[in-house]
């Protein structure tokens, strides 16, 4: 039984994973028989042909996982749950911790989000085993919760942007040479520095500007602008594009003589894998996730460098596009397909 409390909605990154790790499982595994629980309002129209469907009526997620799983993969015959974050009370489950990043920067999230993530640790005990996506969080969640043992299983990169037609956005002029950052639009994802840092560096103009690509919806601590940044907007060289279309970032990566990632800290963090795929320029921050993930392909600064010091980063890196072996490295290393081989593999034992 696979939990697929975000079929219909929820977080963008988070709906992404749960849905690709579905769909890449019934195709990699068709002889597996699905059942997937789904919100009791979700639309079931595009669930992987065969696969059974049942609904969940609680809400939150996490009390959806706690109490109306067990009970409905014992009526459904179901042998493990594949479920996100928040472990079931009783049954054989297989939880994949997004990340746990709020019992180290609390900080960066609500108080009500807080409280919402706390039992997210405590009850993965309930769970057979443990999976997240790097090994780099692993690490984090065996420190903070020293009697699970998580297994890195990895991510891919969204096939709505792998088989999306990349059409330039409206906003974006043709022929006009620019760099990219995708993300929420929070505190963690670091966007001031990005600013500071862009509104000093030679190869960003009002002709050539940083496009921000994204929303602040599900996002944490919302990031608020300086007034000192405020003028790097002002004068176009930062230009906010919103949430757009697949089809749009993917343009958007495409042509972007550099793609920017300069979070102060992630569970995997997609956009710098998503900029490999692409074969963009990546500038991404000096931390140990990214060093793991895209270390062979990026260029890299402290997220928390000087203004001069990103500025410098960005002028160096811009344009200067890794070469095809490189980027393959990267690539291989990180499709939907070796992750689920990788989870199925934790979920009957191997």
């Amino acid at each position: 039984m696979f939990d697929a409390f975000w079929w219909g909605r929820g977080p963008g990154a988070n709906r992404t994973v749960q849905k690709e790790f579905i769909r890449f499982w019934a195709d990699t595994f068709p002889d597996d028989e699905l059942i997937l629980a789904l919100r009791n309002d979700a639309d079931a129209s595009d669930v992987p042909a065969g696969a059974e469907v049942v609904r969940t009526r609680l809400w939150p997620h996490a009390l959806a996982n706690r109490w109306e799983l067990p009970r409905l993969s014992r009526a459904s015959g179901a042998e493990v749950g594949i479920v996100h974050n928040y472990a079931p009370r009783s049954g054989r489950s297989v939880v994949f911790v997004h990340d746990a990043m709020f019992h180290d920067n609390p900080e960066w999230f609500s108080r009500r989000e807080r409280l919402y993530f706390a039992p997210m640790l405590p009850w993965s005990r309930r769970a057979s085993v443990v999976t997240t996506s790097t090994e780099t969080e692993a690490r984090r969640i065996a420190r903070l919760a020293p009697q699970l043992t998580p297994i890195a299983v990895g991510l891919g990169v969204p096939s709505a942007l792998t088989d999306a037609v990349p059409r330039r956005p409206a906003a974006v002029p043709e022929g006009s040479g620019f760099a990219v950052t995708v993300g929420r639009l929070n505190v963690r994802k670091n966007l001031a520095a990005v600013i500071d840092g862009a509104r000093l560096a030679a190869a960003v103009t009002p002709q050539t500007p940083v496009y921000v690509v994204g929303g602040s919806a599900h996002s944490g601590v919302s990031t608020e602008l300086p007034d000192t940044l405020r003028s790097a907007v002002a004068e176009g060289r930062v230009v906010f594009l919103g949430s757009l279309d697949d089809d749009e970032v993917a343009w958007l990566y495409t042509h972007a003589a550099l793609a920017i990632s300069l979070s102060l800290d992630e569970g995997f963090g997609l956009p710098a894998v998503e900029a490999a795929w692409f074969g963009t320029p990546l500038l991404a921050s000096d931390i140990a996730v990214f060093r793991e993930t895209v270390g062979s392909y990026a260029e890299f600064v402290s997220p928390t460098a000087s203004a001069q010091a990103v500025a410098a980063a960005i002028d160096g890196a811009w344009g200067r596009r890794p070469d095809a072996v490189t980027r393959e490295a990267v690539v291989a290393r990180y499709t939907w397909r070796a992750a689920v081989e990788r989870l199925r593999d934790a979920a009957v034992g191997r």
